[in-house]
């Protein structure tokens, strides 16, 4: 399913280029870009998944904001919305974030924009419901009190795997410590998480600036990643550094963006926003960034686009023209 998943997102990315008011072949030079930075197949299968909703979702606000707002882009866009929350909550924040601002904005009837506000609601009411009954919470996930609490404690380090290194996760996790297993079973998933996330908001407050300082690291690593520190970048492979280029040039991209293509820049700038905003409070991990390295790779292909084709003038016969009079 990974590959499967991230192989469509590299297949899809010319045609959606030209959606986000670009080259088809922007997209072929993003597609090469995600090749070299080859995020890993992960054990945890849905980022991949969420990174290919992620591309589809962001080419119907694109749509939708360039004016395409019939009937079969309103509900594509509510239904997509609502398995994409299933699948991971994080993108409730986006969607909800670009419905409001549809809705203040657009010209478009109440009666055409309900299917955007119900039909993500209709597909997650019945998990929702589910989880009432078992657990006692709406919640679709309710791990964040748990995530918060073993992100921040005494020992807490910015990342999963200096935690995992330092001994740190296998002490306050349930799923290594017998104790805390224990509490759970006590106490309910939702109790637990809840008092689990009490405490880690009461370290919070007692401190502030290691707090603090804990998120601007994680800030950093969500877009520059090592798994071992400031250190961990002497020794980084090729590929990991390619990324780290091509997160620079996406910002040269996205300024661009603003200037030719501004429906595609509103709609990357509140994905790249939004959606990172958990990450940066609970411990950081590679995987994190995948449903949404797509836009890096096509905002660095756009800004290197200009580039490479000069380059290529230089050489005309790469281009296959004669250079003859």
């Amino acid at each position: 399913m990974p590959t499967i998943a991230f192989g469509l997102q590299l297949a899809l990315l010319p045609y959606f280029a030209r959606i986000f008011g670009y080259s088809p072949w922007t997209g072929v030079l993003a597609a090469v870009f995600g090749l070299i930075a080859k995020p890993g197949k992960e054990e945890l299968w849905e980022a991949h998944l969420a990174g290919l909703l992620c591309l589809l979702l962001a080419g119907l606000f694109c749509r939708w904001t360039q004016g395409s707002r019939g009937a079969g882009t309103t509900w594509s866009i509510g239904l997509l919305a609502g398995v994409a929350t299933l699948l991971q909550p994080a993108f409730a924040l986006v969607y909800f974030a670009w419905l409001a601002w549809v809705t203040f904005k657009s010209v478009v009837s109440w009666r055409r924009l309900a299917p955007l506000w119900f039909l993500p609601i209709a597909i997650c009411a019945p998990w929702m419901i589910r989880n009432f009954m078992v657990l006692g919470t709406p919640a679709i996930r309710d791990n964040l009190g748990l995530e918060l609490y073993i992100s921040f404690n005494d020992c807490a380090p910015y990342g999963v795997r200096e935690s995992e290194r330092q001994l740190c996760s296998t002490a306050l996790h349930p799923n290594d410590n017998l104790a805390e297993a224990a509490e759970v079973r006590r106490l309910g998933e939702y109790k637990y998480n809840r008092h689990r996330l009490h405490r880690a908001l009461q370290w919070i407050a007692a401190h502030p600036l290691r707090s603090a300082s804990l998120a601007g690291q994680r800030l950093w690593f969500f877009w520059f990643p090592s798994d071992y520190g400031w250190r961990g970048y002497v020794d980084q492979r090729k590929r990991i550094w390619a990324l780290h280029a091509m997160t620079l040039a996406s910002i040269a991209g996205l300024i661009l963006a603003f200037r030719r293509t501004p429906a595609a820049a509103y709609v990357f700038t509140l994905w790249l926003a939004a959606f990172p905003i958990i990450y940066y409070l609970v411990q950081f991990e590679a995987r994190y960034r995948y449903p949404i390295l797509w836009i890096t790779w096509l905002l660095a292909a756009y800004a290197a686009s200009p580039v490479i084709v000069r380059g290529l003038r230089l050489f005309p016969h790469l281009l296959g023209q004669n250079t003859r009079s």
